[in-house]
């Protein structure tokens, strides 16, 4: 008796603790009364609660799985289990933690509402419909429902039925916890910044010390060009969490935009000394570097760059241009080739590849490139141009007059390869001429070697 009356002493001071936010005691005293009563379910459950605002949710799925193992038909626990995994990614247990609610209790409406982002997450949006319709089967006025269905809707583009279905939501619960965050990214989607800039405030009134939001309202005045206000944003945000490392990066780049270099390579030197991995960081030093006309240091961060493997695409075609201008030419190819598996129908990138490759007198990969490409994009000028260029240097005027004369059947009035191509018929014509001079000579010597040196 005593200790069941001890271990349900510790819950109610666990759940003073929670109404006061302060989640690792809690977490404590959940434990300890745990260790009092070890098949409490409940208990379990608790803790899996207060891990989930710790964000700990590994260790909250394993308590929830326990709280099941106790009570395998508790639909709220397989609820809050199947939200956790599919926050972690494991979307094929998710979806059977909401089945396995389905058939315990097919009327449970949170089951229907919660798969709309599972759904949502592995691109499966028709699903993901059907979920909010049949959820609303169960619950007509599900605020969660029309902020779940509203990601989807954003996710495939379609702002303006996304934001429809945040206000709905925001019209059954006008707290409803970042709405307006999500509002402000469909407007910036759409390319009406000041709607955007004014959900991001009433996001931060809901929440003043969002960091996050903070530093997404300050990228947002900067494409504004409000730089000022930008800058004011990012120091609030750097006051809110010193540590943060985004929050010093978008600090940095604010100092480059103002005219501040120094300061801003102090700014990223900081990025990285909070997080080493952290992506971008070394892009930017390797700028400031090459501007400087510090080539080994930039050639040093751009290559560091490189290594951390990133998969942002502009991030990317940067980095590439940076050690194009850099002459590192074989590490913008790599560069360069990752950016091509990642986005194959990504133009920029595609010609960039050919130029590097050129550029490196890599004449074959680099045509090869360029061939497989325009059988992608048969009208793409800059690549025919780039071709006909290529077999120039290499002295193939007949192969450098087929890609031009491809580029004047798409563009008859375009002046330079009109030039190109009087200049290709000269350069062939002096090249025949040369080749006949050259020819009574080739019968004297006919040494592999002096052939070489007269035809080269």
């Amino acid at each position: 008796m005593s200790d069941w009356y001890d271990a349900e002493q510790r819950v109610e001071k666990a759940r003073e603790l929670f109404e006061q936010r302060q989640w690792s005691k809690c977490l404590q005293e959940l434990r300890a009364a745990l260790s009092l009563n070890p098949y409490n379910s409940a208990y379990l459950f608790n803790i899996a609660l207060t891990l989930d605002e710790l964000e700990r949710f590994d260790e909250a799925v394993e308590a929830y799985r326990q709280s099941l193992d106790i009570e395998s038909q508790d639909v709220d626990a397989l609820n809050h289990l199947g939200v956790d995994l599919t926050r972690l990614g494991r979307h094929a247990e998710a979806l059977a933690a909401f089945d396995r609610i389905e058939q315990i209790d097919s009327t449970y409406e949170p089951a229907y509402c919660n798969r709309i982002i599972t759904y949502t997450q592995l691109g499966l949006h028709e699903k993901a419909e059907e979920m909010f319709y049949i959820a609303r089967l169960y619950k007509e006025d599900c605020p969660h429902c029309y902020h779940n269905i509203a990601l989807s809707l954003h996710n495939r583009g379609l702002f303006d039925k996304a934001i429809y279905c945040w206000q709905k939501a925001l019209d059954l619960d006008e707290h409803h916890a970042q709405v307006h965050l999500r509002m402000a990214e469909a407007y910036w989607g759409k390319g009406e910044l000041e709607n955007a800039r004014q959900h991001y405030v009433q996001e931060l009134r809901r929440a003043p010390g969002d960091t996050q939001t903070v530093l997404d309202l300050g990228r947002l005045l900067l494409e504004m060009g409000r730089l000022e206000e930008a800058g004011e944003k990012f120091r609030r945000a750097i006051e809110l969490a010193p540590e943060h490392a985004g929050g010093q990066f978008c600090h940095g780049r604010w100092l480059l935009q103002a005219g501040h270099p120094d300061d801003a390579l102090a700014a990223f030197v900081r990025v990285l000394q909070l997080d080493p991995t952290y992506s971008g960081a070394h892009l930017q030093l390797g700028r400031i570097y090459f501007l400087r006309q510090e080539r080994d240091a930039a050639r040093r961060h751009l290559r560091a760059e490189h290594r951390l493997m990133s998969e942002d695409p502009q991030l990317l075609l940067e980095l590439s241009n940076l050690l194009v201008d850099l002459g590192d030419l074989d590490t913008a190819i790599a560069c360069l080739k990752r950016l091509t598996r990642l986005q194959p129908d990504n133009t920029n990138a595609g010609q960039n590849l050919a130029v590097a490759y050129f550029l490196n007198r890599q004449w074959e990969p680099g045509m090869a490139f360029s061939r497989e490409f325009l059988a992608r994009h048969p009208d793409h000028l800059m690549v025919l141009h780039n071709l006909a260029v290529a077999c120039e240097r290499q002295h193939k005027f007949v192969l450098a007059l087929y890609w031009v004369r491809r580029a004047l059947a798409l563009a008859p009035r375009d002046a330079s390869f009109v030039r190109m191509q009087t200049r290709l018929r000269l350069l062939r014509m002096v090249w025949r001429i040369v080749d006949a001079l050259c020819a009574p000579f080739r019968k004297d010597d006919t040494s592999p070697d002096a052939q070489g040196k007269l035809l080269r």
